[in-house]
């Protein structure tokens, strides 16, 4: 029996994201938000450990995708990409599975060598990772239900060490008061300043963290800080703990 034969049916994934390494920090916006909906992703630089080959762990995993994403950035193609494209597309035509092309931000149309993708209809996150419509899209494209896409996040259970946990990765993504602030105004819509002051930027935080446990909004604040800072390794790291990732 071959290893792809001899996965089992939990090794399965929703869906493979295939991607140009440019791309990385859309694509871990983008997945991310997946993620928080339940769905389960593909994503190299999660499933591939350290000293193995990228191309045979690739084709070890294809076979066990029910959808294909095909992310179009401003620099197209990356070179394992291409090979990506190349076996997703066969796979997806001989097991009439999904192959969604999603166009990046700053991508308003495919490239010319990418026209073979036209015959898919794509979503269109062209204008931003923050898209609801386009993410809902997404959703759909990958479950096949519409009603899919209105799931919501599982609540987070939050004690009194995984809140200093927090206070440690807030302070790790945001290492200054003006970021912090820009994040709160843009992705809670609220006032840093009048909602949690301090006599320096650790207390700020600190307050912050309180401010949105009594107003029951913690894990809406965690999610806006990944959606801010989806790079960020002490947020991702803390993040995927709560969720059980």
């Amino acid at each position: 029996m071959s290893d792809t034969e001899s996965q089992p049916k939990s090794e399965e994934f929703d869906v493979f994201l295939a991607h140009n390494s440019a791309d990385k920090p859309e694509v871990r916006a983008i997945a991310h938000q997946l993620k928080e909906r339940g769905i389960k992703i593909w994503l190299d630089e999660e499933q591939i450990p350290p000293g193995r080959s990228f191309q045979d762990e690739i084709q070890k995993v294809i076979p066990l995708v029910k959808s294909a994403v095909i992310f179009i950035g401003l620099k197209g193609l990356g070179k394992w990409q291409t090979m990506e494209v190349r076996s997703l597309t066969r796979m997806c035509v001989e097991k009439h599975i999904p192959l969604i092309p999603v166009l990046l931000p700053g991508v308003s149309q495919f490239p010319e060598k990418l026209v073979f993708l036209k015959e898919y209809i794509r979503v269109d996150f062209s204008k931003s990772t923050d898209d609801a419509q386009a993410l809902k899209n997404l959703v759909w494209g990958i479950t096949g239900s519409q009603s899919s896409a209105q799931q919501k996040p599982t609540e987070l259970w939050f004690n009194g060490d995984r809140l200093q946990q927090f206070h440690k990765a807030l302070l790790s993504a945001f290492p200054t008061t003006a970021k912090l602030k820009q994040m709160v105004r843009f992705k809670l819509d609220e006032n840093l300043e009048a909602i949690a002051g301090g006599a320096n930027h650790s207390e700020v935080v600190s307050n912050l963290i309180e401010w949105a446990d009594a107003e029951g909004r913690l894990e809406e604040l965690l999610t806006a800080a990944r959606k801010d800072n989806p790079g960020n390794p002490a947020l991702k790291r803390f993040d995927e703990q709560m969720r059980g990732g």
